[in-house]
């Protein structure tokens, strides 16, 4: 779904004439490597300035130092990792790290044989005595677990490509008064994100009007894209009628032309205001958008996938944009909370105001696993359209989250569950938003705790377990977490 992590690798070996020089570089070159293959194997792209050396392939003078910065620089690496085997000059380290100014990881093996926690404790400490950079002074070491190590690069790598990123806000922030909707974008601006753009709804409306006019086969062509598929319409001749269920995708079809035509901009999420300047002033809900924007096909074959939240929610969307880039391949699920109690246990119901990415809807970014399960019914709120609905279904493990300010202040709530198989009879249960798509997430709540510390109305789900990688994240970022799952 988005363009590779991009992680350097570099490794430092001793600049004297020591004893077995031959077998410690030999057992640098193996460390590095193997470290390297499990980033790569992970899905990184890794950088390593120090693949075509021959010999003495390690850091051993300033002039290899200025080579690797160099080389890291012109590769765009988001973050690196010092590869801490043998012993070095610290201060060879400490530099690298110094002109670079990235997201740092000193990494060692447990192997008694030789130095690396030795040099881990040397390296960071001259980090920690100089504090060149928040990088450098807030780096992580790790030993002997490879497997953190890539949580700590997805963590890390998604919060460098959202500091480049910029996020549309189509009719603004702020929708129904809700006030936690809105931030300060200067602020945010400053350690998160790249740029927060505002367009007025009006571009959209102005560009489906002209599709629905001139390019009426294009419409045609999505729905019948999703008859063919299998999704079900169920209209009712009053709120989902032929006339509104185009309207709404004029309008999806208007957000896919006005993002190429921002192509280049690096836009990896977006929200859409709708009420009530669509919902009710131009007669259909945006829902179109939260549907289909986050799933990467339509008639048309593959789509860039574009993480999408509604009402102009701010944190909601940079929030699911972090899930994304971590999970780096699934969009969030993003969408409204309330709770259902399932065999007499209270969860967390996910469900958004009448769309969010029909990916949820097989668990899949395969349409032709997806369509069959989703339920196109007549909206329960607007002047009309459709709520693009689905019942969940179950994912081993997931992880919901959520940025929130407190006195100006953020933190990221994170939980770890299980998402369960939504029924038809949890569905109804519900009564009010019955038809909207369904997500019902497991955390062993303690609801009366959690009533306590929402720090919002919306949520955002991925699969996995990415609890390590959002903390790595946080701890970049200098943002304290609170776990609301247990």
């Amino acid at each position: 779904m988005t363009d590779k992590i991009r992680v350097g690798i570099v490794s430092f070996t001793d600049p004297r004439s020591v004893d077995l020089a031959d077998e410690g570089e030999a057992y640098n070159r193996k460390c590095h490597e193997e470290l390297a293959a499990h980033l790569k194997a992970a899905g990184f792209e890794v950088v390593d300035p120090l693949a075509k050396r021959e010999n003495f392939f390690s850091i051993r003078s300033t002039a290899d130092v200025n080579y690797c910065v160099k080389e890291l620089r012109s590769s765009d690496a988001e973050c690196i990792v010092l590869g801490a085997w043998k012993w070095t000059d610290p201060m060879l380290a400490v530099g690298l790290v110094r002109s670079l100014n990235l997201p740092t990881l000193l990494y060692c093996e447990s192997d008694v044989n030789w130095t690396g926690i030795g040099l881990m404790s040397a390296i960071g400490a001259g980090l920690w005595e100089i504090a060149p950079s928040h990088s450098a002074l807030n780096h992580t070491r790790i030993r002997a677990n490879k497997d953190k190590a890539v949580a700590w690069a997805k963590g890390v790598g998604a919060l460098q490509k959202l500091r480049k990123s910029r996020l549309m806000l189509w009719g603004g922030s702020y929708c129904l008064r809700m006030e936690h909707l809105q931030d300060d974008a200067s602020k945010l601006k400053s350690f998160l994100v790249g740029d927060i753009l505002n367009e007025s709804e009006y571009l959209l409306i102005r560009r489906a009007e002209e599709i629905l006019k001139s390019h009426p086969l294009e419409v045609e062509g999505f729905i019948k894209w999703l008859e063919k598929g299998g999704a079900q319409f169920n209209y009712d001749g009053r709120m989902l009628t032929p006339e509104s269920i185009r309207s709404q995708v004029a309008l999806y079809l208007a957000a896919r032309r006005r993002l190429d035509e921002l192509e280049g901009e690096d836009i990896r999420g977006v929200s859409i205001h709708c009420q009530p300047t669509l919902s009710l002033e131009y007669g259909v809900t945006g829902c179109g958008l939260p549907a289909f924007l986050p799933f990467g096909f339509d008639h048309r074959g593959r789509q860039t996938m574009i993480n999408t939240t509604c009402e102009g929610d701010i944190k909601g969307l940079i929030t699911s944009v972090m899930l994304s880039l971590i999970h780096g391949e699934a969009p969030a699920q993003f969408g409204d909370i309330r709770e259902i109690e399932v065999r007499g246990k209270r969860m967390l119901v996910i469900s958004n105001c009448g769309a969010s990415s029909i990916y949820y809807a097989a668990n899949s970014g395969d349409p032709e696993k997806v369509l069959p399960k989703v339920r196109i019914c007549p909206q329960c709120q607007g002047a009309s359209g459709a709520a693009i609905g689905y019942y969940g279904e179950a994912i081993d493990t997931v992880t919901v989250a959520r940025l929130v300010r407190i006195a100006g202040e953020y933190m990221l709530h994170v939980g770890v569950g299980s998402a369960v198989n939504v029924t038809k009879e949890m569905a109804d249960s519900l009564v009010w938003g019955a038809v909207w798509p369904l997500n019902v997430v497991d955390m062993d709540l303690d609801m009366d705790r959690f009533v306590e510390i929402m720090g919002s109305n919306h949520y955002s789900m991925i699969p996995g377990d990415q609890s390590v990688s959002i903390e790595y994240f946080a701890q970049e970022a200098g943002i304290p977490i609170m776990r609301i799952d247990g």
